[in-house]
């Protein structure tokens, strides 16, 4: 189960990836066709796939550290200290993207009712990309459980094993 839920991370880190690339292959799109004297609005595009990208990558991000964290105290504390510390702010994380994750699921699902289209010159269905945040959200609520589970069992959470930033 756990290395389903990683590979869920890398697919969303992989996702996050892409739409990057996305916001840069649309801005180079604009670019060339002003060049070209041809009109093209990829602005709104690009805010799609920032929100994508922005929020796919939050899980793995987590899980291999590459949040910024401030342990500056909670270093130096015993380990048991430490660790409570820890499963606090694992708690108070899951207590705000678990939230975050059902207002914004909620939201996307009457968008999808009401059949909501994007208000550029776009006309894309607003699902789409909010589709996007909820998983996003989603998938960070899961790390947080996952990374709380494991303090709460006595192991070390894998954002403090991998704090260079680099994947399991």
């Amino acid at each position: 189960m756990r290395n389903l839920i990683h590979t869920l991370y890398t697919f969303c880190g992989y996702a996050a990836a892409f739409f990057l690339a996305s916001i840069a292959g649309v801005t180079i799109l604009q670019i060339v066709a002003r060049q070209l004297k041809i009109a093209i609005e990829t602005t709104e595009i690009a805010g799609f796939c920032l929100a994508a990208a922005t929020f796919l990558g939050l899980a793995y991000t987590f899980v291999n550290g590459g949040h910024v964290r401030i342990s500056l105290v909670s270093q130096f504390l015993p380990q048991r200290a430490h660790r409570l510390i820890e499963l606090w702010c694992c708690a108070i994380g899951m207590l705000i993207t678990g939230w975050s994750a059902w207002q914004m699921t909620h939201y996307t699902w009457q968008t999808l009712q009401y059949g909501d289209l994007s208000p550029g010159m776009v006309a894309m269905p607003l699902w789409i990309p909010q589709a996007g945040v909820c998983f996003g959200l989603i998938m960070l609520f899961v790390a947080m459980v996952e990374q709380a589970s494991l303090i709460w069992a006595g192991q070390s959470a894998a954002y403090e094993t991998n704090v260079d930033g680099s994947a399991e």
